[in-house]
């Protein structure tokens, strides 16, 4: 039984976790060559209680976000951030006119404020936003391309919600064959249920869920010895 399956014991029944063994699930998929971070949704409208879709405040999320991205800004590695495109005509929503209730409300289609980031992690002139209109930031965006010419072979992925736009994005990653690592700390729900499940089923298939500690002392291990170097 691998490490990975090992933490979730207590949380996963003992005989789900043995299905997961007997299939093999749940090695580490480790790090490559350059990182980049990718910073999912974390405008207000996804952090900030003003905004419908935000479930309640998550400080430890804004300082977990804080943290990473200070991490990577000083180790001169590449930040992206993905936000909602415009969504005021009805097309440009497309079939979240029909899962949300709200779409058609200023606060949601139209709101200037809900596009804006908090000071703490906002993104830089010199750092990439990919602007989309569905759950995964590589669905019908470049950003695929920018990674590639970037020299991406791993993304970092941060941000809200787990269970909805980071779940898409990052099994997009792993699907253009990225290795993928996920902070828990540095991601959030507003379903703590949603939340953990999402962690498990990540950890299992498409990521390495890793704590956030570990996951900058691993930066600074592997990457501050490159730009000391440079």
């Amino acid at each position: 039984m691998t490490d990975k399956l090992e933490k979730w014991k207590g949380y996963i029944p003992d005989d789900e976790i043995a299905a997961y063994a007997k299939g093999a699930f749940g090695r580490k998929i480790g790090w490559g060559e350059r990182p980049a971070l990718l910073n999912i949704d974390t405008t207000r409208m996804f952090v900030d209680p003003e905004f419908p879709q935000c479930g309640a405040e998550m400080p430890e999320l804004i300082e977990a976000l804080t943290h990473i991205t200070k991490c990577f800004r000083d180790l001169g590695l590449p930040v992206y951030y993905s936000r909602r495109d415009d969504r005021r005509h009805p097309v440009q929503r497309g079939i979240w006119n029909l899962k949300l209730g709200n779409t058609g409300e200023f606060i949601y289609s139209e709101d200037p404020r809900a596009d804006e980031w908090p000071d703490s992690y906002a993104p830089l002139e010199t750092e990439i936003v990919v602007y989309k209109n569905k759950p995964s930031a590589f669905f019908e965006t470049p950003l695929e391309s920018w990674l590639r010419y970037d020299g991406v072979d791993t993304v970092v992925a941060v941000g809200v919600s787990t269970s909805g736009c980071i779940r898409a994005s990052v099994v997009d990653a792993f699907s253009h064959n990225f290795r993928v690592v996920i902070p828990e700390e540095a991601v959030g729900d507003r379903s703590a249920s949603a939340h953990r499940a999402n962690l498990f089923d990540m950890d299992m298939k498409a990521a390495d869920v890793e704590p956030l500690a570990d996951v900058i002392r691993e930066l600074e291990t592997r990457y501050g010895k490159t730009q000391a170097a440079e």
